[in-house]
């Protein structure tokens, strides 16, 4: 079950905080750097097709094009001890993350969903 991430009050789908703190909570302070590890978390994680499981040749993420190469990923299994990785960081920041799902969610709203419910 998804709860507010500023009182704790479950949350019906699509959102993360309730209707009372939505108003009451000021936008999150995020990094830099911890906004942009977890986006590059979104980006690496699409480089993997859904439906074949394999590695896409390019991903296109505001006009700009990232590749399998420029993570230095050649196999799936690379791929996989790469995503390993990062949630395992994205575990042990799950504050800061949080706060950045925030900011990212109109932008990722499938990955935000996913990294909520299967991740953190």
């Amino acid at each position: 079950m998804t709860t507010c991430l500023n009182c704790g009050k479950p949350l019906g789908s699509g959102s993360t905080c309730c209707y009372h703190c939505q108003g009451d909570r000021a936008a999150p302070t995020v990094s830099t750097e911890v906004r942009e590890r977890v986006e590059r978390y979104f980006i690496l994680s699409s480089l993997k097709c859904a439906n074949c499981d394999e590695i896409h040749e390019t991903v296109t993420v505001d006009g700009a094009r990232y590749t399998a190469a420029y993570f230095s990923i050649e196999t799936i299994e690379e791929w996989n001890n790469r995503m390993q990785a990062e949630e395992e960081w994205l575990r042990g920041n799950k504050s800061a993350v949080e706060d950045a799902l925030i900011i990212l969610e109109p932008e990722w709203p499938q990955t935000v969903a996913a990294v909520r419910s299967h991740i953190l």
